[in-house]
C-alpha cells in the first residue's frame, strides 16, 4: 500500500490525513565535457592552465573525470531514485570551428552510454541545452540529424512511441513516470534569443500549441506535471539578462500560469547558478516554482571588459517528492570541493545543504518559496546571505559572491518579476530608491551593456 489513509468520524464529520508517498530523483545538467581537456584546453577562456587539475579548473569546462566521477559519485550517494532529470549542455564552451555535428553527436552518446550503464534500471528524462546543436545555439523548427541519432539514443528512456513526431520535429516531448507523474521536457533552446532560425516564428515546431495541450489534457486526467528543460524564462540576476526573446517568454508564461494547477514544478538548468524565480498569479500568489540547478562544469566567464565571474564548485541535486501528487518537498544540494578534490587525487561529493532546514521552510511548493522570498528583507538579512552563499555552490561565505544593496534589489527583481515588462518597472523602482546610479538613463544604458556583453558568452 502505497499511501497510508486514516479515516475519522467526528461529531458527524469526516477528517482524513495521509503520510506522503516519499520519492526522490536526480538532476544533473551542464556537463560541458571538454574533451580537449588534456591536449589543447580548448574551453579555458584563452588561458594557460600549467598544471590541470585531475577534476578539472575553474577556468575550464569538465575534463571527463569530472563527468564520470559525477555520474558514479552520485550513483554512490543515492542509486534508488525514481528517475533522473539531465538537462542538457554536454557539449563544451568552444569554437565551432573544432565541433561538428557527428562530434556533438558522439560527446552526447559517450555520456549517455556512461549514465545507462551507472543507473541501467533507471529512467532518465533527457534534453537538449543549447550548446549541444552544431552550429551551437540554432537548434531548427524541423527534422535534423541531430534530432535523428539523439532520439534513437534516448529512445528507450522515453519509452513511448506516440513521441517520435515530436522529437523529430523539435527534440521534445513527454511522458508518465511509474508513479503517473507526467514529464513535459521541452526543447526551450528554440526560444533563445541566439537562435536566428526561430526568432521570426511565432510557434517554432508548433512547440507551444503541443504544450498547451499536453497540460489540457493533463487537467482533464487529473495528472500532475514536472516541466523540464534548458533555457529558462526569466531574467537571470543579478545582471538582469533574459535568455528568451520577449515574445517567446510572454508566451511561455501565459501558458504556464494558464495551467499552473497541474505544474508541480519547473526545473531548468543553463545558467550553472543555484537559484529560483516564481511564477505570481493575477492575484499575486506565487503559483508554480522555477528551480535553476547548478552545473557540473566550474566553467567561469571572463568578460571583454575585464570582469571575472567568481569560481564555483561543481554541483549535482537530489530532489525529494511525493509519488502521489508530485508536490516537491525539499532540494538536496551537494556539492565537490574542486581545489580539494585536485590537491587530493580524489573528488567527494557532499551535501551543502537542504533547502527546508537552511531556508528554515515546511517543502519547497510555491507557497513556501513565496515565503522564503518574503523572508529575504536585505542584503545583510541572513537568509539572502545564505541564498546567495550557494548562488556559485559554494560551501563558504557570501563574501565569495558579494552583494550590495543593488544587487539584493536586483536579484529580488529576478525572482519576483519575469516578464519584461514588471521586471523593468521594479529595475526602475530599485534605481529611484538607490543612490549609487546618477540617473535613470545611466543604471538602463549599464543593464543593457551587461546583458549585450554577457550573452556572448553563454
Amino acid at each position: 500500500m502505497n499511501r497510508l489513509v486514516y479515516v475519522c468520524f467526528i461529531s458527524g464529520y469526516i477528517f482524513s490525513t495521509s503520510s506522503a508517498d516519499v520519492g526522490y530523483f536526480w538532476h544533473l545538467t551542464d556537463f560541458h565535457w571538454d574533451f580537449s581537456y588534456w591536449t589543447d584546453q580548448l574551453s579555458c577562456n584563452g588561458m594557460n592552465i600549467s598544471k590541470p587539475g585531475m577534476f578539472g579548473d575553474q577556468w575550464c569546462d569538465s575534463p571527463w573525470g569530472l563527468v564520470e566521477e559525477t555520474v558514479t559519485g552520485i550513483k554512490d550517494l543515492k542509486s534508488d531514485v525514481d528517475f533522473m532529470l539531465w538537462t542538457g549542455d554536454t557539449v563544451p564552451h568552444v569554437d565551432g570551428s573544432h565541433l561538428s555535428t557527428d562530434l556533438n553527436k558522439e560527446l552526447v552518446r559517450n555520456i549517455t552510454n556512461l549514465m545507462k550503464s551507472t543507473f541501467p534500471n533507471t529512467l532518465i528524462y533527457a534534453t537538449f541545452g543549447n550548446h549541444d546543436y552544431h552550429p551551437k545555439h540554432k537548434f531548427p523548427p524541423h527534422n535534423n540529424e541531430i534530432y535523428n541519432a539523439t532520439y534513437l539514443i534516448w529512445k528507450s528512456w522515453i519509452n513511448d512511441a506516440s513521441q517520435d513526431s515530436n522529437f523529430m520535429k523539435g527534440g521534445f516531448y513527454t511522458t508518465i513516470t511509474n508513479s503517473g507523474i507526467r514529464i513535459v521536457a521541452m526543447n526551450s533552446n528554440m526560444y533563445y534569443t541566439k537562435d536566428t532560425l526561430t526568432v521570426d516564428l511565432e510557434d517554432p515546431a508548433g512547440q507551444f500549441a503541443w504544450l498547451d495541450s499536453v497540460l489540457t489534457n493533463a487537467t482533464a486526467n487529473n495528472e500532475k506535471v514536472i516541466l523540464t528543460g534548458h533555457v529558462p524564462p526569466g531574467y537571470t540576476t543579478p545582471r538582469g539578462v533574459s535568455w528568451m526573446t520577449d515574445a517567446f517568454n510572454k508566451k511561455f508564461i501565459d501558458i504556464v500560469l494558464r495551467h499552473s494547477s497541474v505544474i508541480v514544478a519547473m526545473h531548468f538548468g543553463h545558467e550553472h547558478h543555484d537559484s529560483f524565480r516564481l511564477f505570481y498569479n493575477q492575484a499575486g500568489t506565487p503559483a508554480v516554482s522555477l528551480f535553476l540547478a547548478p552545473s557540473v562544469t566550474p566553467w567561469r566567464y571572463q568578460l571583454p571588459d575585464g570582469e571575472i565571474e567568481p569560481p564555483h564548485n561543481p554541483g549535482a541535486r537530489l530532489v525529494k517528492y511525493d509519488r502521489q501528487t508530485g508536490k516537491q518537498l525539499d532540494i538536496l544540494q551537494y556539492y565537490a570541493d574542486l581545489n580539494s578534490a585536485n590537491a587530493n587525487n580524489k573528488l567527494t561529493w557532499t551535501l551543502g545543504y537542504n533547502a527546508t532546514s537552511l531556508y528554515g521552510i515546511p517543502d519547497i511548493t510555491p507557497k513556501s518559496m513565496g515565503e522564503l522570498n518574503d523572508k529575504m528583507t536585505s542584503a545583510s538579512n541572513q537568509v539572502f546571505k545564505a541564498y546567495m552563499n550557494w548562488y556559485n555552490t559554494n560551501a563558504n561565505t557570501s563574501d565569495q559572491f558579494p552583494c550590495n544593496d543593488t544587487c539584493f534589489k536586483t536579484v529580488k527583481c529576478g525572482i519576483r518579476f519575469i516578464d519584461k515588462a514588471s521586471f523593468t518597472n521594479c529595475l526602475s523602482a530599485v534605481n529611484g530608491s538607490n543612490s549609487v546610479f546618477t540617473s535613470s538613463l545611466y543604471f538602463v544604458f549599464s543593464i543593457v551593456l551587461c546583458f549585450a556583453i554577457f550573452r556572448m558568452n553563454f
